[in-house]
């Protein structure tokens, strides 16, 4: 049989308060559920296998759900209250579940926010990803000074019209760092350096005249993409973590990731 990937998302709201919280019936929406003031989480986790000859199952996706929700709500509850460190709890978290499960997870993301995850693969238990959206919104035109008006039309269609046209861009950025370090950056590192050398420089500007990067290359989703893993790798390399990649997004339907996916 060959090997494939499943995976499986749970969703649970917690409370610092274990009291305060109890089983519900809408699992899509999460459960457990609170009434009082807590917080909403999601878990992505992969596993890796064979479909077993019986079921067909490379696991059961009720175990996940029994597992994550019966063994992650109270050291969740008491995280919350202590105010523990989330990339420093996440390991914790993959063996909990990797042992309920009785074998490893392949990866395992925690959602703490819309907009904030972090992620932990099961093949480096030292690092983790941290993982941050941003918005921009810039203005560009697609063309190449090469090329007369009616060539630039046949190769960018509308996009290489002289007024231009924008996007609200967001970007993904995922750092890996260390999982157990007082000295490992956090977030605030993070937003403060993408923030600095991409957003405040990108955001409200026509990159085609704005951005010195762009003065000699055409500001494509790909080429803004590179750009912007090129400003930033060295940038948080200085803080000791590493910029696993970048993706940007043009729209809702449209993005680029550098390094690409091997």
């Amino acid at each position: 049989m060959p090997k494939i990937t499943l995976s499986r998302t749970v969703r649970m709201m917690i409370s610092a308060r274990k009291s305060g919280m109890r089983d519900g019936p809408n699992t899509y929406a999460g459960t457990p559920v609170c009434d009082g003031v807590g917080a909403y989480y999601e878990f992505h986790a992969t596993f890796s296998g064979t479909p077993a000859e019986d079921t067909g199952f490379v696991f059961s996706i009720y175990d996940v759900d029994k597992a994550i929700r019966s063994e992650f709500t109270e050291p969740l509850s008491s995280a919350l209250a202590e105010g523990r460190n989330a990339a420093e709890m996440l390991p914790e978290l993959h063996t909990i579940l990797s042992k309920s499960m009785g074998m490893p997870a392949e990866t395992l993301k925690w959602t703490l926010g819309p907009h904030h995850h972090i992620q932990i693969d099961g093949n480096d238990m030292n690092h983790v990803t941290l993982i941050r959206h941003y918005t921009f919104s810039s203005s560009h035109r697609l063309f190449n000074k090469k090329f007369d008006d009616a060539k630039n039309r046949e190769l960018f269609g509308k996009c290489s019209h002289p007024s231009g046209h924008g996007h609200n861009y967001r970007l993904d950025a995922h750092v890996r760092v260390a999982a157990r370090s007082d000295d490992a950056p956090g977030i605030a590192d993070i937003d403060r350096i993408v923030m600095e050398h991409v957003i405040d420089k990108f955001d409200h500007r026509n990159l085609n005249i704005d951005i010195e990067w762009f003065q000699e290359s055409n500001p494509t989703l790909e080429n803004i993409t590179l750009t912007c893993h090129q400003i930033l790798e060295p940038q948080i390399r200085k803080i000791d973590a590493e910029l696993s990649h970048v993706e940007v997004w043009e729209t809702d339907r449209t993005s680029c990731r550098y390094p690409a996916t091997t």
